[in-house]
């Protein structure tokens, strides 16, 4: 089992750092499909994906995009969890649509866990009330200056190294 099918299983109990190298392992994984994706996205509309437990449903209303979640073989979706705005040119539009993609898999990863070691609660859904894409994570939404001075001091995590080894 790769370090990243043991992420899956993992759910409510990724710890922040795992979370994080998560999110930029996707990035750097999926990029690919995320672009094709994001092609489908903006020509359909609306776009359905699947990861873990989870089906997630991505639609465009006006010129936002956003996205619901819900565990594989339920009927009702969760309400809206997380939209954006969608920039005119093309580029930014593919590394935002893809940063947005990563975050909803990560979103869904965390709710909807393959059944593994840990139990799995039922609870409500759960995420960071400031995405990673989002400058106001890195400092808890004191100021875009203070996020970015912060975002460029850090260093990529090792566990980032260890799944992009596995």
């Amino acid at each position: 089992m790769s370090l990243f099918e043991e992420y899956l299983t993992l759910g409510q109990w990724l710890a922040e750092s795992q979370r994080l190298a998560i999110y930029k392992y996707l990035l750097i994984s999926r990029k690919d499909k995320y672009r094709n994706d994001g092609e489908v996205l903006v020509s359909r509309r609306t776009l359905n994906t699947l990861i873990a437990n989870g089906e997630i449903s991505y639609s465009i209303t006006l010129n936002v995009v956003e996205y619901k979640s819900r565990k594989i073989g339920e009927v009702d979706w969760n309400n809206k969890i997380r939209e954006i705005k969608l920039p005119s040119f093309k580029f930014l539009l593919r590394k935002r649509l893809a940063k947005f993609f990563a975050q909803a898999e990560l979103d869904t990863i965390r709710n909807y866990p393959i059944s593994g070691v840990n139990p799995i609660e039922n609870r409500g859904f759960t995420m960071n009330a400031y995405p990673f894409y989002d400058l106001n994570y890195y400092s808890n939404g004191k100021g875009k200056l203070k996020a970015l001075i912060k975002k460029l001091g850090t260093r990529d995590d090792p566990l980032l190294e260890r799944l992009l080894a596995s």
